[in-house]
């Protein structure tokens, strides 16, 4: 009994030595501790002429006070023409300390990429972290070992397909049906939601309201080969679809992934693939 008292009051000395230990010491990087770091946490993508991005830096851990980092931009993407900034400054972004918030503290800066942004083409824009500095001068390491210092957004500017009757079969919640629609690429652009489209299909539900009540449909194409469709068609009666797809400039195929948003059919979906004749 004795030699078991004595070793639990031998525990408690070392639990209490160690509990004076100085706590303030620095973390050795060498010991295995991660660094205090900040990252691009928007990954790299491709975006299209007409829409917008948020570019998210990220701290790798609190620092309980804001963080400045310095960020430059290269790549063949020319400000004013192929983007704009809807909000943030450029080459600078502060990271503010949210003392309720239990993430991880974020900054951000947002683009516009104008409707006619790198028309015909693609173009690079490149964000590279240059340096993070907290209000107390500390500097912080840039990116996660080769992840998050650098991040290439390709600007997909729009591009004119072939007019003309396509042929399709679709396949889906629906079933399979097939048929053929026109594509137009009218004089104007047909403006839905206040974005600007360049190409219209006669009818992009083929017989699912029936033979008489085709579904025209307003979409872009960006020479990344991403098609980009309008909210909701552009005649009456209104109907209300997710539209996607991708373009093939080799072949002039066009694949039309639709779901609805109305008409009773919400979430229901399917898929269209149509070549030109």
């Amino acid at each position: 009994m004795k030699i078991i008292k004595i070793i639990f009051s031998v525990s408690v000395l070392i639990l209490l030595l160690l509990g004076c230990e100085n706590v303030n010491e620095p973390l050795s990087y060498e010991d295995g501790a991660v660094p205090a770091f900040v990252t691009i946490d928007t990954e790299n993508q491709e975006v299209a002429a007409g829409g917008s991005l948020e570019i998210v830096f990220e701290l790798g851990q609190t620092q309980y006070e804001n963080v400045t980092v310095e960020y430059s931009i290269s790549g063949d993407a020319i400000e004013g023409e192929d983007y704009t900034f809807a909000s943030g400054t450029p080459g600078s972004v502060v990271i503010e300390h949210d003392s309720e918030s239990t993430g991880l503290d974020q900054g951000s800066i947002s683009l516009a990429f104008p409707v006619d942004a790198a028309f015909g083409t693609t173009k690079d824009l490149i964000i590279t972290l240059q340096s993070a500095t907290t209000e107390s001068g500390e500097s912080l390491e840039l990116g996660r070992g080769e992840i998050g210092a650098e991040r290439t957004y390709t600007i997909g500017g729009l591009v004119e397909i072939q007019e003309g009757t396509y042929a399709y079969n679709a396949t889906g919640d629906f079933g399979a049906f097939s048929g053929t629609f026109e594509v137009t690429v009218p004089e104007e652009p047909v403006e839905v939601g206040g974005t600007p489209y360049f190409i219209t299909t006669s009818n992009i539900t083929g017989p699912l309201f029936g033979a008489g009540a085709p579904t025209p449909y307003a979409f872009n194409v960006t020479a990344g080969g991403a098609v980009i469709g309008a909210p909701n068609s552009h005649v009456f009666p209104t109907r209300v679809m997710d539209i996607s797809g991708s373009y093939n400039s080799g072949t002039g195929q066009i694949t039309f992934n639709a779901t609805f948003q109305c008409c009773g059919a919400a979430g229901f979906g399917y898929q269209m693939v149509a070549s030109p004749q």
